[in-house]
């Protein structure tokens, strides 16, 4: 009888230890305490945005937040934007991210960023995901476990509108990585499944499904390139690969990435930036806003940004200079 009753209090003080704390995991509890950072804090974030206030959400991996400053776009042409992007995330996390905006949200236009598309994904079981989606929704812990990471993520730099300003430089220094080819990278049937619910949710909104690949030798080449090409022809959907205008973009490979090709730092997505903004407003009717409220929010968040980004961007030339001299130095020891 004792055992029993001790097992029964067990389980009660563990339903406690879940549910409470999740209850007061609210979307606005989590910003404001710092806590809605890594992988699954995006989610948290967006729901804090004030309502109807995103005229573009962009959505994709690490190489979204990474190419696209949705306050260096605020400043030029005073539309919205935010990258809502996950590390490493799959194409089924991009899809759960849109579902996250658009429950408080209209963008006009969402751009995809397609490197995820390449990640492969096992077919989920349907029943399964909706299981899972409604036990996190209930017991919030289980989801946002790993929560106590974020206080001393926010103490390594500041993100604005989910954008993650980098100083950090490690050169490039391969060849031309998109070399021309007829071959073209498969893409699994899994995320075009995928991304047919996405264009789907994109419809049901009146928002407009763009993809973009941003400048990646590390993640892109041209049998990539052609297979993008096809799926968008084939989808009717527009495609801009930056990696075909390096050139135009003024892309710097000895300074502009903070890890050998990979992602983009500051002065890399300074430029992809720019070009994104002027193909926004070139191809779709996005212009300054007319809110009030989300203007005075917004030109406050950038005075901050743009201390910051002045700062960064000094680093990153003073990082490059440094690398230089090293170079040169370990260069002049080889030939004593």
């Amino acid at each position: 009888m004792k055992k029993t009753a001790k097992n029964i209090l067990f389980f009660v003080i563990l339903a406690l230890l879940l549910v409470l704390p999740g209850t007061m995991m609210t979307s606005k509890f989590m910003e404001r305490n710092h806590l809605a950072n890594g992988k699954n804090g995006v989610h948290a974030k967006l729901a804090c945005e004030h309502k109807n206030s995103l005229d573009v959400i962009v959505i994709g991996d690490s190489e979204s937040y990474t190419s696209v400053s949705p306050m260096q776009i605020w400043k030029d042409y005073g539309f919205t934007t935010y990258a809502a992007g996950q590390p490493g995330a799959k194409l089924t996390e991009s899809k759960s991210v849109l579902r996250t905006a658009l429950k408080n949200q209209k963008p006009k236009v969402v751009m995809l960023e397609t490197n995820n598309l390449f990640r492969f994904e096992a077919k989920k079981n349907e029943t399964q995901d909706f299981i899972s989606r409604k036990i996190y929704k209930s017991l919030p812990l289980l989801k946002e476990h790993n929560v106590w990471k974020s206080p001393f993520m926010e103490l390594r730099g500041k993100t604005f509108k989910g954008f993650s300003i980098s100083t950090k430089v490690k050169p490039y220094k391969g060849g031309d990585y998109m070399v021309r080819t007829s071959k073209r990278m498969k893409i699994e049937q899994t995320n075009i499944d995928t991304l047919h619910d996405i264009e789907e949710m994109c419809r049901e909104n009146g928002a407009q499904l763009v993809l973009y690949s941003a400048p990646s030798p590390k993640n892109y080449n041209y049998k990539k390139h052609n297979a993008l090409v096809a799926l968008s022809k084939k989808e009717g959907l527009k495609y801009v690969d930056l990696n075909m205008k390096l050139d135009e973009l003024n892309i710097d490979w000895s300074k502009d990435t903070r890890d050998k090709g990979d992602h983009l730092n500051c002065s890399g997505a300074e430029k992809t930036t720019a070009y994104i903004g002027k193909y926004l407003v070139k191809n779709f009717n996005l212009g300054f806003t007319q809110d009030r409220t989300t203007a005075l929010r917004w030109d406050k968040l950038l005075n901050n940004y743009d201390k910051r980004f002045d700062k960064a961007k000094f680093k990153v030339e003073e990082n490059k200079n440094n690398k230089e001299v090293a170079f040169l130095s370990k260069l002049k020891d080889f030939y004593k």
